[in-house]
C-alpha cells in the first residue's frame, strides 16, 4: 500500500494570496480563514517569528512554527503542521517547548489534519486533496 503524504506541493495560492510550503499548510490557512469568519479566531499569521535556542551551540538552533493563531478571547497558540515527524522536526519541537514554555504549541499530525479535513472540506472553498 502506498504511503499517503499530506506534506507536498508548496507554492503560491491565489485564493489565500500567499506562498506556503505544502498543500496541508494551504488548507490550514483556509481553515483558519473560515474560523475567522465564524468568529472563533481573531487573527492568524503564517511563519511570523523565528525562535533561537541560544543555549544550543551546535545542531538545531532555530525554529519557525508554521502558524501563530490568536483566538477570540485572546489566547495565542502556535501550530506546526506535520504529515510525518522526522528527527530534526522532533528536536525543534522539543527544544521549543523546553526553551519557550510560555508559548503553547500544538502539532497538527496526520490524524488531526484528516479529522479537520473530514469536518470542513465540503464547505471551505478551494480545499485541496
Amino acid at each position: 500500500m502506498k504511503k499517503q503524504r499530506i506534506y507536498s506541493k508548496g507554492g503560491y495560492r491565489k485564493d489565500i494570496d500567499m506562498f506556503v510550503r505544502s498543500r496541508s499548510e494551504a488548507n490550514f490557512c483556509r481553515y483558519l480563514n473560515w474560523m475567522k469568519v465564524v468568529g472563533e479566531v481573531k487573527e492568524w499569521q503564517y511563519e511570523p517569528e523565528r525562535f533561537e535556542f541560544k543555549e544550543i551551540k551546535r545542531g538545531t538552533r532555530f525554529y519557525v512554527p508554521d502558524f501563530r493563531v490568536v483566538y477570540k478571547e485572546g489566547t495565542v497558540v502556535w501550530f506546526e503542521i506535520k504529515g510525518y515527524m522526522d528527527e530534526q522536526s522532533n528536536t525543534k519541537i522539543k527544544r521549543f517547548r523546553k526553551y519557550y514554555p510560555q508559548h503553547k504549541l500544538e502539532v497538527v499530525d496526520k490524524e488531526r489534519y484528516f479529522y479537520i479535513k473530514q469536518q470542513v472540506k465540503g464547505f471551505i472553498p478551494n480545499w485541496q486533496g
